[in-house]
């Protein structure tokens, strides 16, 4: 049986910040523990469809931290470590016959691609994208491809394609909605990535959903609904992904469809163990509501406070959740939840790729903003404005002069 002060279940983006920060605090050799299922050290998952997907970035390039990191600060990391049950009451965790042993807990299992049952699903090159062992499938077999077939027009899907279609791969991205990420964009900003997509040689097709996948051993032809025949040298699937917390079904932990439910302390109903990343459920205090977040940045963040919170330092989780993409050569930046929002408002001009977007609630306060090739006083007065709760109306975001008079109070 081994035994540690601080054991992180999850070896992904939330454990390599996590361990950054308990590093940065000075945990005496031999406190940590890491116990992951992947066979990598933790990477940053961003680049899995961007940088590393085109093949200008490598493994050790994407690495939290480097390898020696972890040996130097006395961190023990046990790759390849399937933890198969959990004694929450006891502090115990069983893996590989191993046992190991606790005072506090971090839970960061995170989440894995929804993945689609229809016939032919078992036909090798379809790929779904969340691991460093998919990026990379994917990057050798799109060098063979001559078309591909996206699934999914959020943002896995559209930086995917992107990817694809820049690296000369004939690709159609295919979507049931109405437009790309419907759930998100405005009508106006759909219009325009669509637009911009087709301009760069993308095939889109909205309103349709597939039926199933023909081939000899590999995919050969995406089949829609609607009876369209798609010929594929390659899918890519992303449509969403489950929080992994099957794992603590009966183990007494406050669990929600969404993930482990956390207060705002990021702690769970456990006085020993916290959570963060994709798997929480978490008690927002910007927005007083339970949120959900599966970007990037919302791991990161909690990752380092949920370290804090295990070192005794109890504060609350404050941050506007915060997302960022590079499709093609456009870049933007997103902060905030949109949902909920009352009015809309659009600055500069969409049509140009030089916009931005404001979400607003019926009583004027800023919900959410998307900035895209805008001043950097947007940028940097977005997630102040909305951590602040700060009223505003559809005339006053409109004039430029009040975005530089807020911009040099700070």
């Amino acid at each position: 049986m081994d035994s540690f002060r601080f054991v992180i279940l999850g070896g992904g983006v939330v454990a390599g910040y996590a361990a950054q920060e308990f590093a940065r605090c000075g945990i005496p050799a031999g406190e940590l523990c890491i116990v992951s299922n992947e066979k990598t050290l933790p990477y940053d998952r961003p680049p899995l469809s961007k940088d590393y997907l085109a093949n200008e970035k490598t493994t050790e390039e994407i690495l939290i931290n480097e390898p020696g990191f972890y040996e130097a600060n006395g961190i023990e990391v046990r790759l390849d470590t399937a933890v198969t049950r959990v004694d929450l009451d006891n502090k115990k965790l069983y893996a590989n016959g191993d046992t190991i042993t606790y005072e506090k807990l971090l839970i960061a299992t995170g989440s894995r691609p929804r993945t689609l049952d229809l016939p032919g699903h078992e036909l090798d090159n379809i790929f779904y994208l969340r691991h460093i062992n998919d990026a990379r499938a994917i990057r050798q077999k799109a060098q063979q491809a001559k078309q591909a077939v996206v699934i999914g027009g959020s943002f896995i899907g559209m930086e995917a394609t992107a990817v694809l279609q820049s690296n000369g791969v004939d690709t159609t991205l295919v979507f049931p909605e109405e437009c790309v990420w419907q759930a998100f964009f405005t009508p106006k900003m759909s219009h325009f990535f669509e637009s911009y997509y087709r301009d760069r040689g993308v095939t889109i097709l909205s309103q349709e959903k597939v039926k199933a996948f023909v081939g000899n051993g590999r995919v050969q032809k995406v089949i829609t609904e609607s009876g369209k025949e798609l010929p594929a040298d390659i899918v890519v699937a992303g449509i969403g992904v489950v929080p992994n917390k099957e794992l603590f079904a009966d183990c007494g932990l406050q669990i929600a469809d969404e993930g482990v439910v956390v207060n705002r302390f990021l702690e769970t109903n456990f006085p020993s163990v916290v959570a963060a990343g994709d798997i929480t459920f978490y008690e927002d205090v910007v927005y007083d509501k339970q949120l959900h977040i599966e970007h990037w940045d919302n791991a990161v963040q909690q990752g380092k406070h949920a370290a804090r919170v295990m070192l005794g330092e109890i504060q609350p989780y404050t941050h506007v959740p915060y997302f960022f993409s590079d499709v093609f050569d456009l870049s933007y930046e997103f902060w905030g939840d949109p949902s909920g929002a009352a009015q809309t408002v659009h600055r500069g001009e969409v049509e140009d790729g030089r916009f931005s977007v404001w979400w607003l609630a019926e009583d004027g306060r800023l919900l959410a903003a998307f900035v895209m090739n805008r001043p950097d006083e947007e940028r940097e007065m977005a997630p102040q404005w909305i951590q602040a709760g700060k009223k505003m109306t559809t005339e006053w975001l409109k004039e430029t002069k009040n975005f530089e008079a807020e911009s040099e109070k700070t």
